[in-house]
Parts: structure tokens; C-alpha cells; sequence
């Protein structure tokens, strides 16, 4: 299979809607300018470079993002009332974000009680830890965290020239660089799980459930327990390491480097520059996802870069958890 690897010069301009998405919007917005092709990544050399690699499954997947967004509030596993869980709508406040600047998008907020989790999923109490890959290998769509706020219209997200190439967006969430390491980040680089978009059936959420499956049985054999809920109640750091970006990083890369064998080491992704285009994977630089940080970089001087697509206020709200982190200074207006 031939893949090719692109870095987005410029994101300026508003490109027209998913082209192989009969359920988008009408096009009504200019592409944006010549797109440059080459290696991308850390290196910031941009030539023409096209990598071959083996045949995967994900060159069978169907390019483009069906025009849903999905979010889901679920109570807390210590709450003894789930069946009468009722959400702070204070949870939501940024919501109106994603609808108004996607009115033409299906919007779902999924609960433990939603017709398509018991629909496709059932009831197994490891689906709170694997729902958003499930609805996004099942549906489709853009799976984003509670405490998120739109900046730019998903239509905006990528050129318009790689609509029919591009399956899933990822986006880097840490990136050490030349700093220190940080205690509860195991990898140089890793990628972000507050939000992700996809095509239905990408193989790298197959990957994903099979890989917390696993590591959730052998950390339930360790502990000598036999029902995951009393797993979690040990609040192992293996159980959120077994589930959380770590685990999301390890998948991905691997992922990516059945694109393009020259990624030998999570290293090569640092100091990502540009939205960089591996098989049908699109991996964005810290900006994309991760603005508002004080690390890897990331613009954290109180304006928004142009870049910048989504904002995590760090909330910690995706299963109704009044148990937040403090967010940066600038998202103070949303508190």
C-alpha cells in the first residue's frame, strides 16, 4: 500500500465540509491554500516523500467524519445512586460551543442508561473505560470530554484536498521535548484522549478495547479479584495507566507505524510543528488539542493560536465528578 504523509502549511482559511459525507452540510466554503507535502513531524525538512508499508485494515476503512458529536456524563463508579443520577447542568456549560458552531452535526449526550450504549454494548461494567472508542468504531463522529470547548468548526478541522484521506484525528496532548520528566507521563509524547475524530470500523479502536481487555484481566488476576468493579475501588494506578493516554499513546503509535516504518521511537512525533498526515491517521501538534497548557510548548499566554481547534478546561467532568482540577486562569469564565 502506498501512504503518504502531508504537513498542513496553513489552516486559515475555512475549507469546505467532509466531501464523501452525504449527511454534511453543503459545501459553501473556499479550500484553504496549497497544502505542503513531505515528511512532516519533528524533522521541519518538506519535500516530496511518499512511504510504502504492508497492507493494513485500515486501508479498507471508508476517509471521512460523519457529522456527529458525542459526549458522555456517567455518575461516579463510587455513587450508590446511579439509577437516579441527575447531572449538574452547570457540567454542560460549555456544550453550546460544539452546537454552534456545528449546526448541522447530530449531537448525543450518552448515559449509562442511552439506548445505544445497551443497544450495541450491554451492560458490562468494564463500558464506562472503553465507550468512547466503542461509539466511535461502532458510529463515527468526534468523541470529545464535557470540559472542551469548540474553537473552529469540525468542517475546519482538515483541508478540504485530504477529506478522502483522512479517517481519524488525533491530536498530541504532551510533548516533553527538552524538559524534565513528569512523574504520572510515562511517554515523550503522548497523545490526548479528551477528544478524537473518526470514521466508523478504524481498526485502532479494535486495537485499543483489546488492549484495556487485557490489561484490565491481568490486573484483576493480580489483585486476586474476579469483578472489575472491585478492581477499580483498589484505585490502581494500572487500572487508569491500562485504560487512559498511556494506553491511547501505545496503540496509535503502534498504528502509526504500520504507516511508516521510519517512526522508530515515540521521539520522532516531538517537536511536531504542523498537522502531519500518516496513512489515514492525521496527528495534530500541541496547539491543535492541547492549547492552555504550561508545557510542551503549548500557547499559554492567554490567546488563542490560530491552530487551535479545541480547549480542555481540565474540568475532570465526564462522569459527573465535582471533583476538578483548577483549570488555567483563562478559562476562569467558564467556572
Amino acid at each position: 500500500m502506498s501512504t503518504r504523509r502531508v504537513s498542513i502549511a496553513d489552516r486559515s482559511s475555512s475549507p469546505s465540509p467532509w466531501p464523501n459525507n452525504a449527511d454534511a452540510a453543503p459545501a459553501t466554503q473556499q479550500p484553504p491554500p496549497e497544502t505542503q507535502h513531505g515528511t512532516g513531524g519533528a524533522s521541519g525538512s518538506h519535500g516530496d516523500d511518499w512511504r510504502h508499508s504492508t497492507q493494513t485494515p485500515a486501508a479498507h476503512v471508508q476517509p471521512g467524519i460523519p457529522p456527529r458529536i458525542w459526549q458522555i456524563l456517567l455518575p461516579k463508579s463510587s455513587s450508590a445512586s446511579k439509577d437516579t443520577f441527575v447531572a449538574d447542568p452547570k457540567i454542560l456549560i460549555v456544550t453550546p460551543s460544539w452546537l454552534a458552531m456545528n449546526t448541522d452535526y447530530t449531537y448525543t449526550l450518552v448515559g449509562q442508561k442511552d439506548e445505544f450504549v445497551r443497544t450495541n454494548f450491554g451492560s458490562d461494567p468494564r463500558i464506562s473505560d472503553l465507550l468512547r472508542y466503542l461509539i466511535l468504531s461502532a458510529a463515527g463522529g468526534v468523541y470529545t470530554d464535557t470540559d472542551t470547548v469548540a474553537l473552529k468548526p469540525i468542517d475546519e478541522w482538515v483541508p478540504a484536498e485530504l477529506r478522502d484521506k483522512v479517517a481519524v484525528v488525533v491530536g498530541i496532548e504532551f510533548d516533553r521535548r527538552d524538559g524534565p520528566r513528569w512523574v504520572d507521563i510515562s511517554h515523550w509524547v503522548q497523545f490526548c484522549q479528551w477528544t478524537i475524530a473518526a470514521a466508523p470500523g478504524h481498526p485502532v479502536f479494535d486495537k485499543m478495547v483489546a488492549r484495556i481487555l487485557e490489561s484490565l484481566d491481568g490486573l484483576a488476576k493480580a489483585h486476586g479479584v474476579s469483578d472489575f468493579g472491585e478492581l477499580k475501588k483498589l484505585g490502581s494506578f494500572g487500572v487508569m495507566n491500562s485504560t487512559g493516554p498511556a494506553a491511547w499513546t501505545d496503540v496509535v503509535f503502534e498504528q502509526l507505524q504500520e504507516f511508516d516504518s521510519s517512526l522508530t521511537d515515540i521521539k520522532n512525533l516531538s517537536y511536531m510543528e504542523k498537522p502531519t498526515l500518516y496513512g489515514d491517521m492525521l496527528v495534530l501538534p500541541i496547539d491543535g488539542f492541547g492549547m492552555g497548557q504550561p508545557h510542551s510548548q503549548s500557547t499559554n499566554d492567554g490567546s488563542i493560536p490560530k491552530d487551535a481547534l479545541v480547549r480542555h478546561l481540565f474540568k475532570g467532568a465526564w462522569r459527573g465528578d465535582k471533583r476538578r482540577r483548577a483549570g488555567p486562569a483563562a478559562f476562569r469564565e467558564y467556572q
